[in-house]
């Protein structure tokens, strides 16, 4: 046979399968764009995080204060001077990195980065990239009040060059300060700033000049070295010298950012996959789709000489022709599609995601689309193949004879062998790869008995002309059981239960409608094997999606439950000195004000307990906490913060106020003014590592934010939480205790109110007219924050769930063409009867509903029961199923389904009776 023959039958058969050539295609492209999307997607992420750590971190090494550290002092630069000079670093920097506003009222959306830096030394490795002016640097920028911004913050404040900023200050040091600043540099988030957000940098000199009376601090140094050795040898010297401080290397950095985006490409990938395998699946159909047209044209083929793996390569070069055709498509669709998906990652988790192509990529999802469809073609081209002529010619039935059986299963075990390869390929993960696909493989396969089942069952459902008592007994039979169901369920007992009595109402629907309804039933069950396929397919997709919305849904009412139970106080507010007296004396006259406490509160540095220094109890903890540990951050946390009252003035701190019980010990009394007694969190006993080393009578030894005083305090009770605290977990003492540990002297007040919501916005401009140096923090759109930011991410997930859907919705339409084209005989006689297009569109919008509606059901089922397991065990919560988002799914599959069959059927259902009888 001539090598041309094979080209011209392959693309003269692939143009005559018109509509169906055309959704082979999308089978194919639907699964490669979305596996092409989301690993560009993934790589995006990756080289945001990876490709510029060493800028990212500051130099080779960065040391910066961690909670429970004291600041960096005028003095401690000596120390990496000496390292410079010994030839044991090659440079360094130091400065503060503080949070800063453009307002006095703060809230958790307006909060920015202010870098203080010495423009003399700072970046150490490469600056960002000036966009205003293109030619600016750090040292000519940073002269006198100029600021450099980055352009978010430019763009979200309509800001230019030359234009002026008041920036809102605060040190802890010195009562806060409004400081003026010339935007004298607009740069991106790049070099020393990348994977940052919302900055502004100034210089030191202005920075003393705002706060003369504050101590020269700073909260992170960056060093450069010449070599790994180096960085290594000098990292462990200088954690040695400040055991407390968080020292992190470039390769440090590198292996974090590295593992966070694999995970978050391992993730994208096994989304892309699953949309492949439900793509792969419709391949199948397509390819059965394809050859069953020409069974007669294969039958002649045979008695002509052409043998099984003549066909077998012919069939299969039309299968990579689509493979390869529908590859190109969906790689260019992908591309697109990464560019959507990579701008809604980047908006809701505030990342700066260059876009960028990779073409090993892109043209391997041509490659993956022409593997795909050799993999999963390969099936039906073997079924085809082996079609004994005779069978064909004379319209003999095709017997599943033993061999033919056995040939099937080893087909498709070979076939999920070659997934399988391909998913390891794609996830460069051995073991990752045969889990996934063979973990999915065993689930699919359960589901599809149950669903076979569940075909079984609804096409055995009866569609009665006139009323019976089976019919009655069937019917409140099903009712009883949807209420029974709603009583656990209710959402989905209560649309079952609209179902069951929706069959009171078919005995009197007219007789078309009935005879439509039962046709639909009953070819539901007559292809038991095609209906569970399109379930499946259909499945993954909605029990996907409406998991993620039923979770992100539980997830925000108990965080937005927890906020309004839990928040006593929506504002808080932190002044000084004569504004902090004003505060005070003028709270009432606050519009809306309905409650108010009032606290001081410093920052410290712990060092012993019990005489017994800390970096020793806290030698070999891990850094986080775990399963009973706080972890090394949890303890630093909790004991770097002391909260203090007023004892002498009756400020009695009452457990009812701090929504804590005293578990052990006492609570704080007038007896304890002038001494430097506490109350400590049951945490922080009951949990490693401080368990049994730590209890009432115990002390803990405590130094100043700036280093220069200390104090010994004395636990002498233990509270616990009631429940979700928004302060955290802290130290509560006494007025004077937080007096000797306030640095320079400046003692912070902060004050809790309690605003009715509506007047929140005049409320913070009477708080700002009282204290113009005040800080106040805005929580009472917390809610409405966290609402934001949960809807953000749900977005996400769903356009990447969205992907499968698309896949299944294929897979309806190549189940409805296939279906079409085995029903011609029945379509011409039903048409020569008097049935009509409308009526014939009709039976099959009425049979795909019903499967798309029934798929959806399924999967919300599972769906609550995912949620209610997780609601228990992980959020120790009772999660329920929105009735909303149930009906909307449901109605939504069925529609979405219906709608898919009409498109495709469209045609064929138009066909004339007399042209399909005459030749069959």
């Amino acid at each position: 046979m001539k090598l041309s023959m094979y080209f011209n039958y392959t693309s003269r058969s692939l143009v005559r399968g018109g509509q169906r050539t055309v959704l082979a295609f999308f089978c194919v492209g639907v699964g490669v764009m979305a596996i092409v999307a989301l690993q560009l997607v993934g790589l995006m992420i990756n080289n945001a995080m990876t490709a510029n750590v060493r800028n990212a971190n500051g130099g080779d090494i960065n040391v910066s204060i961690g909670v429970g550290s004291r600041a960096f002092n005028g003095s401690d630069p000596g120390y990496f001077a000496q390292l410079k000079r010994s030839g044991a670093i090659s440079n360094y920097t130091a400065y503060s990195s503080l949070t800063g506003s453009l307002s006095t009222t703060v809230s958790m959306a307006n909060s920015l980065t202010v870098l203080v830096v010495d423009p003399a030394t700072f970046p150490l490795v490469t600056p960002p990239v000036f966009r205003h002016p293109v030619n600016g640097s750090m040292a000519r920028a940073l002269v006198g009040n100029g600021a450099i911004i980055d352009q978010k913050i430019a763009d979200a404040n309509h800001k230019q060059l030359g234009n002026t900023l008041i920036l809102y200050l605060s040190n802890g040091q010195q009562a806060a300060q409004l400081v003026p600043v010339r935007i004298t540099g607009i740069v991106t988030d790049s070099g020393v700033l990348a994977q940052n957000a919302n900055v502004i940098v100034l210089s030191q000199a202005y920075y003393q000049q705002a706060f003369p009376l504050a101590s020269r601090t700073f909260t992170t140094i960056d060093i450069t070295t010449a070599n790994d050795a180096q960085t290594r040898a000098v990292a462990r010297q200088i954690t040695n010298q400040y055991p407390l401080v968080t020292v992190q290397t470039a390769a440090q950095a590198l292996s974090s950012a590295q593992g966070l985006s694999d995970t978050v490409k391992k993730f994208l990938e096994i989304a892309g996959l699953l949309a492949l395998l439900i793509g792969g699946v419709g391949i199948v159909n397509t390819m059965q789709v394809l050859l069953s047209r020409r069974k007669i044209e294969i039958a002649m083929l045979k008695t002509t000489g052409y043998r099984c793996l003549d066909l077998s390569a012919l069939f299969g070069l039309e299968a990579g022709l689509l493979g390869l055709i529908g590859g190109v498509l969906g790689s260019v669709a992908g591309i697109g599609i990464s560019y959507t998906v990579r701008s809604i990652v980047e908006q809701v988790f505030s990342l700066d995601i260059p876009f960028r192509l990779n073409w090993a990529v892109i043209s391997g999802g041509v490659l993956i689309g022409l593997f795909t469809a050799l993999i999963f073609g390969l099936l039906p081209i073997v079924q085809s193949a082996n079609i004994r002529p005779l069978n064909v010619i004379r319209e003999l039935p095709e017997h599943r004879r033993a061999g033919s059986v056995l040939l099937t299963m080893v087909l498709l075990l070979l076939l999920s062998v070659l997934f399988c390869v391909m998913s390891v390929v794609i996830l460069n993960d051995p073991a990752l790869g045969i889990g996934v696909v063979y973990g999915t493989f065993a689930f699919l396969i359960i589901l599809s008995g149950f669903f076979t089942l569940v075909t079984f069952l609804v096409s055995l459902l009866p569609v009665p002309e006139h009323w019976s008592a089976k019919y009655l007994i069937l019917i409140s039979g099903g009712s009883i059981l949807s209420i029974l169901l709603a009583l656990v369920v209710p959402a989905i007992g209560f649309l079952l239960l609209a179902l069951s009595l929706l069959g009171i109402f078919v005995v009197w629907m007219p007789r078309l409608w009935k005879v439509n309804i039962r046709m639909a039933l009953r070819n539901i069950g007559r292809q038991r094997a095609r209906t569970t396929t399109t379930l499946l397919a259909l499945f993954v997709g909605i029990f996907t999606i409406g998991l993620i919305l039923v979770l992100g849904q539980n997830v925000r009412d108990l965080i937005n439950n927890s906020i309004s139970n839990v928040l006593t106080y929506n504002v808080f507010t932190s002044a000084s000195g004569s504004e902090a007296l004003a505060l005070r004396q003028n709270a009432h006259s606050i519009p809306g004000m309905e409650n108010y406490e009032q606290s001081y509160v410093t920052e410290m540095a712990p060092g012993m307990i019990n005489g017994r220094p800390l970096t020793q109890m806290l030698r070999g903890v891990p850094q986080y906490s775990g399963a009973g540990t706080l972890g090394r951050y949890g303890v630093l946390g909790i004991l770097s913060t002391l909260n203090g009252y007023d004892l002498a003035t009756g400020n009695l701190p009452p457990a009812s106020q701090l929504a804590v019980t005293i578990s052990a010990g006492r609570d704080l009394n007038t007896s304890d003014v002038g001494k430097k007694n506490i109350v400590i969190p049951e945490e922080l006993v009951s949990q490693a590592p401080l368990k049994g080393k730590l209890n009432v009578g115990g002390t803990i030894t405590v130094s100043s934010y700036d280093g220069k005083s200390s104090a010994t305090l004395t636990v002498v009770g233990i509270y616990r939480s009631k429940g979700f605290n928004l302060n955290g977990r802290y130290l509560y003492g006494s007025r004077e205790a937080v007096v000797a540990l306030s640095p320079g002297g400046v003692l912070q007040t902060d004050f809790s109110f309690k605003i009715a919501t509506n007047e929140v916005t005049p409320a913070l401009t009477k708080i700002g007219r009282l204290a113009p140096h005040s800080q106040s923090f805005n929580l009472a759109n917390l809610g409405d924050y966290v609402n934001q930011y949960l809807n953000d991410i749900v977005l996400v997930l769903i356009v990447i769930a969205s992907l499968s859907l698309l896949a299944g919705v294929i897979i309806i339409a190549n189940a409805v063409a296939l279906a079409m084209l085995e029903r011609r005989r029945e379509l011409g006689i039903l048409k020569s009867v008097g049935y009509t297009s409308r009526a014939v569109l009709g039976e099959v919008l009425i049979e795909n509903a019903i499967i798309g509606g029934l798929a959806a059901l399924l999967a919300m089922l599972l769906v609550t029961f995912v949620t209610r397991t997780l609601g228990t065990l992980a959020f120790k919560n009772t999660f329920s199923v929105n009735g909303i988002v149930l009906v909307s799914l449901v109605a939504g599959s069925a529609l979405l389904a219906g709608a898919t069959a009409l498109l495709v059927a469209w045609r064929s259902a138009r066909v004339r009776p007399l042209a399909v009888l005459r030749y069959e």
